[in-house]
């Protein structure tokens, strides 16, 4: 019996998509009939069962959202993600399908998992996919992104028009995982490469430091200028040797005025010790010539 009325509820959903009626969703039938015979299927009582299946025919959001997330936690993976690409990548742009998304794909397919959370934590903004998508970027052992996302999960509630989407209790949390992080950064930094240290030196401190436009900020771009110069200079001009020593000479120099900053991170000090020692190796290298 219920495989008929199935049948028929299909039938009144196609012709509301033919017919062009306004729909929120659209499911294709087949993974339609199988989130209606789940919820035929289910204890609820007759009334919200009814009220459910008519909120499904009319591709009410929310209501395929969470009938997925119970076919989910009822053993039917398959289904309820396919449900959730729908409603994730389809008009509906449905955030929280994207943040089950990426839980669903985090033990299998983490650039998926990651993929999702970035788009939730961005589009949503959502704070707390945000610290998901940094830590999905950790465990595939990309330590810049992954310290990036974070620090933007525990700032999210600075900007005014985020902060009513912000929860004190996660920030704390993050806050301590942003710490944890840095702490265990410090560590890699020692044994970090000149591209490793620039991308991550500008998310190694919580508190926005250097700020756009500061005087700090300058030193560090003409400090990466400088060094960019001298491996341009290395590769095309390798016999203009006084040339690429000067390069070297104007790094060094901002990056020691850079050094007396005040308001840079453990993190940030480290970092910049190792980009001075690869300086300082490269001039004697050249000293060497």
């Amino acid at each position: 019996m219920h495989s008929i009325e199935i049948t028929f509820l299909l039938l009144c959903y196609i012709l509301t998509l033919i017919i062009g009626q306004d729909a929120n969703a659209n499911i294709p039938a087949e993974l339609l009939a199988t989130a209606l015979n789940h919820v035929r299927s289910s204890n609820q009582s007759d009334i919200n069962t009814e009220t459910t299946i008519q909120s499904l025919l009319g591709g009410d959001v929310y209501t395929l959202y969470k009938v997925a997330k119970d076919m989910n936690s009822s053993g039917d993976v398959m289904n309820s993600i396919q449900i959730w690409h729908n409603l994730a990548d389809g008009d509906a742009h449905h955030i929280q399908s994207m943040v089950s998304l990426g839980f669903a794909y985090s033990e299998q397919d983490k650039k998926q998992s990651v993929k999702y959370f970035v788009q939730a934590g961005e589009d949503g903004p959502h704070q707390a996919s945000l610290f998901n998508a940094g830590r999905m970027f950790v465990e595939m052992n990309d330590l810049a992104p992954g310290l990036a996302y974070i620090r933007k999960s525990v700032t999210f509630g600075n900007s005014n028009d985020d902060v009513r989407r912000s929860s004190p209790k996660l920030t704390q949390q993050f806050t301590k995982a942003y710490h944890d992080l840095s702490r265990m950064a410090q560590d890699a930094a020692k044994e970090m490469g000149l591209q490793g240290i620039s991308d991550i030196f500008m998310y190694a401190n919580i508190d926005d430091f250097p700020k756009d436009g500061s005087k700090e900020a300058t030193l560090w771009d003409l400090t990466l200028q400088s060094l960019q110069e001298y491996f341009e200079m290395k590769e095309q001009q390798p016999q203009q040797q006084k040339d690429m020593q000067l390069k070297l000479e104007n790094a060094k120099e901002d990056l020691i005025e850079l050094q007396k900053s005040k308001g840079m991170s453990d993190l940030q000090e480290v970092l910049l010790s190792r980009l001075m020692a690869h300086i300082e190796g490269m001039m004697t290298m050249m000293d060497e010539l």
